[in-house]
């Protein structure tokens, strides 16, 4: 062994433990990025298996053009079934269905099952439907609804108000199977025809005989062009469809599924590159520090003869050893729990086969780049360290000019100039009618404000970090504080990797809590109503009417009736016949409406709502406002019109004792409901739809959709974003140990004074309190500015932005940096109070 690697393995073996946290923050940021490519990868490896056994068996797709004839796709479908060789044909037909059971309601997008040869149902429990009041559902489903293979659900085509059939579910499908996207149930195709009143179609793909096939029971390409000629020349007489080889077909829905699987792997690993770009702050932080405090060491090593070359280099392999045993364990870690989140989220089959099914290339690839990383921001430390005279070596090392602040104007005027920079973009882009030219102008701006805003923020924070301490009383935060300037540089790059994961999560906060308020309030003021039943089977009866009322969840009512009627201007003309181009129909029929009475709405209304006077029609066709429109039922009235660009051609709006006035027959068209505080839509929705005659909508449910869409966002990319977090916490938790290994005779000489063992540790813990709050704050005023500029970026139509900020989540953020500096400083504290003080001065 070389006079060099003897020398590196007791550097190693000595400065080991200085060089933890820069392994552990090394090792945290590669394991995020292997778990990533794992998942992503299983994630493309499902899409590309779904697409193959999605036109397993098939020999050539046939799909209808846009501006084809009527009927041109099911002619197609009865010429080809007739024609020789042809031995299967399969739908690809996927409907909207909706699923009610007696305790809530849920969306299926039904499919007929498939015969021989195409791709059975992968089924995780019972069996396939053979009877047409039978039905396979997906198991998320299952578990969603609470339903288990045995029971039964009633089930209508989606978006209509047809009857329910109840259906046995015979068996559960696997959820990672998916078929046109999305996981689907499936039916017999006469349980198709029963639910949709029509038998499957459109799209189809086409089996044909012959022995020859692939691993995917396709015909060779040859065969499969054949039979589009062939096809091609048995369809020659209908136009609109178009006929294409299985073959040509998987390599088109492959590219797409990989471009899209592309796209969001660059995304996701946004989230690592943080963790990363953190990581490095830490790791530049650490070595810059650990070789300042061997300076004597290495300067000995030129006293001794050592080149600058040579300590460079020396410098530089303990870098590329760190690296390469740091992430050699975080790609094992990534490996194995990429693995085991790939078998959990049912991506793999097992843990094992997750396991072997890792990408070797991957993994090797993610090691040596992720240990060159390590070694290139070690190399900047390293050339500094070759520097040292080796006078140096006879004098002892200066801690107060090491930890000297230096001037930093340059760094600070640069990232003025950036943020501005940053600034006048998203100003610039904020002026645009594209809305998304809008954001994106916005995204790059705000990018450039963030790192001039680092940038300064960089060079302040020692300075605000003694200012913020200065608030807590008493002789050990007066030491703390001035404690965080003695490296000034340190702070800055320890506050800088707490500031970096605080702004980022509390923009996500911010930026999800003004999305969900902004849209909330747009949904209020188009539908101030909570929900609203109606019968699909004629007008509500009482006792549905108390049935509503009584329901849990149900705080309020208000009945809304109706009766048919007519609308004429006062000369007779039908006032909605110019806009319907009726002129050659019968006048009465022209001109007749439905007559809705508003009723008071004071007691159901969540936001304000301007109610009819009774001098009033409201109308759905802008041509007629401000006209005086003749109103008859039983009776007629003239009536002054005004416009709702909500409403339709053949109704008509007027208030409930106008509506009394002129019927005496009225129907009772629907209940206005109103929830109770607390309420879950979705509970209550399902709980009235126990009647099979009800239809229950409104803005709850819409409300509520977009809430729980927000959230699960925002939980997905916090916890994706904490992995920084817990990166700047090894951080802080590496500036305090460097710290009490530089100042051990100082601690020494302090206990002997007279400082105990606990308050040694509460000097560290507060030292570990004021980096992390100042950096919080300064995170959560940044956090707070970014997510405004990303609302206010973003292309919502007919919605005004609005800035609403989640305080108690915010305080949160300030509990967790607060726990984060108790948990980072307890080590350090419990390292620093074992010494004991005779040791400690002993110390050079």
């Amino acid at each position: 062994m070389s006079a060099t690697n003897s020398l590196l393995s007791a550097n190693l073996r000595s400065h080991g433990r200085r060089y933890i946290s820069t392994g552990l923050a090394v090792a945290i940021s590669t394991a995020f990025i292997v778990i990533t490519l794992i998942v992503m990868t299983a994630m493309t490896s499902g899409l590309t298996s779904s697409v193959y056994d999605q036109y397993r068996g098939g020999t050539i797709v046939v799909s209808q053009d846009k501006d084809a004839p009527e009927g041109a796709i099911e002619s197609a479908e009865k010429a080809l079934a007739t024609t020789s060789g042809v031995t299967a044909i399969k739908h690809m037909a996927q409907w909207p269905a909706e699923a009610q059971t007696n305790a809530t309601r849920g969306s299926l997008y039904v499919s007929p099952l498939a015969p021989t040869p195409f791709a059975d149902l992968d089924l995780s429990a019972g069996t396939k439907p053979t009877a047409d009041d039978q039905i396979a559902i997906p198991e998320h489903t299952a578990s969603t609804l609470s339903l288990k293979v045995g029971d039964t659900v009633r089930v209508r085509a989606g978006f209509t108000e047809g009857d329910y059939r109840t259906l046995t579910i015979v068996g559960t499908t696997r959820s990672n199977a998916i078929s046109m996207g999305v996981p689907g149930s499936y039916v017999t195709d006469g349980g198709f025809s029963s639910i949709f009143g029509t038998t499957a179609s459109g799209r189809f793909i086409v089996a044909t005989s012959g022995a020859d096939t692939d691993s995917n029971a396709n015909p060779p390409s040859a065969t499969q062009d054949e039979w589009v000629a062939k096809a091609n020349s048995a369809l020659s007489g209908i136009s609109g469809v178009t006929v294409t080889s299985v073959h040509k077909t998987i390599q088109d829905d492959l590219e797409q599924a990989r471009l899209g699987a592309t796209m969001t792997t660059g995304i996701m690993l946004i989230f690592p590159a943080i963790a990363a770009l953190v990581a490095s702050i830490v790791v530049s932080s650490t070595f810059r520090v650990v070789l300042t405090q061997r300076t004597r060491e290495l300067a000995l090593l030129r006293t001794l003869g050592a080149t600058r070359r040579q300590v460079r280099s020396l410098v530089t392999r303990e870098a590329l050893a760190i690296g390469a045993i740091s992430s050699a364990i975080g790609v094992a870690a990534g490996w194995l729990i990429g693995a085991l989140a790939e078998a959990g989220t049912g991506l793999g089959s097992s843990v094992g086969a997750a396991l072997a099914g890792a990408s070797v290339w991957q993994l090797a690839l993610t090691w040596l780049g992720a240990t060159l990383f390590t070694t290139l921001v070690g190399v900047f430390p390293a050339r500094a360290a070759s520097r040292v005279a080796p006078v140096a070596a006879l004098a002892p090392v200066n801690e107060a000019g090491a930890a000297a602040r230096k001037k930093h104007t340059v760094r600070f005027i640069i990232g003025a100039l950036i943020a501005a920079a940053g600034c006048a973009c998203v100003a610039v882009a904020w002026r645009s009618d594209s809305g998304g030219m809008k954001f994106l102008g916005a995204f790059g701006g705000s990018l450039l404000a963030l790192l001039g805003a680092l940038l300064v923020a960089s060079v302040l924070l020692p300075a605000l970090t003694r200012a913020f301490g200065a608030a807590f009383p008493g002789t050990l935060s007066a030491m703390a504080r001035e404690n965080t300037m003695r490296n000034p540089g340190r702070t800055s790059a320890t506050g800088t990797a707490i500031i970096i994961g605080a702004t980022l999560i509390v923009t996500i906060m911010v930026g999800a809590a003004s999305v969900r308020t902004t849209l909330t309030n747009a949904v209020n003021d188009a539908r101030p109503f909570d929900l609203m039943a109606v019968s699909t089977s004629g007008a509500i009866t009482d006792d549905q009417q108390a049935s509503i009322a009584a329901t849990d969840g149900v705080a309020a009512t208000v009945a809304q009736y109706a009766a048919p009627g007519t609308l004429t201007t006062t000369s007779g003309a039908p006032a909605y016949a110019g806009a319907e181009g009726a002129g050659s129909e019968d006048e009465a029929q022209a001109s007749s409406v439905m007559i809705t009475g508003e009723p008071d709405y004071t007691g159901v209304a969540h936001s304000t709502v301007t109610q009819l006077g009774d001098n009033q029609v409201r109308v759905g066709d802008e041509a007629l406002a401000g006209q005086t429109l003749r109103l008859c039922a039983d009776t007629c009235v003239d009536l002054s019109a005004t416009y709702d660009k909500n409403g339709n051609f053949g109704e008509a709006q007027v208030s409930e004792k106008t509506l009394r006035s002129i019927a005496t027959s009225l129907q009772r068209q629907a209940i206005i409901i109103k929830m109770a505080d607390g309420a879950d839509a979705e509970t209550v929705q399902a709980a009235l739809l126990k009647d099979s005659h009800l239809s229950v909508n409104g803005s709850a449910l819409e409300r509520q959709m977009y809430t729980k869409i927000i959230d699960q966002l925002m939980l997905v990319l916090v916890g994706l974003l904490g992995v920084s977090v817990l990166v700047s916490l090894v951080g802080v938790a590496n500036t305090l140990s460097l710290s009490v290994a530089e100042r051990t005779r100082e601690n020494g000489l302090l206990r002997a004074l007279g400082l105990t063992r606990r308050q040694m540790k509460n000097l560290l813990a507060l030292e570990a309190l004021f980096l992390s709050l100042t950096g919080a704050l300064i995170g959560v005023g940044m956090g707070i500015a970014f997510g405004w500029v990303g609302v206010m970026s973003l292309p919502i139509e007919g919605a005004t932005a609005v800035l609403s900020v989640p305080w108690l989540q915010l305080v949160g953020v300030g509990v967790v940096a607060v726990l984060s500096a108790l948990i980072a400083s307890w080590l350090p504290g419990r390292r620093a109070a074992k010494v004991s003080p005779s040791e400690a001065l002993a110390t050079e």
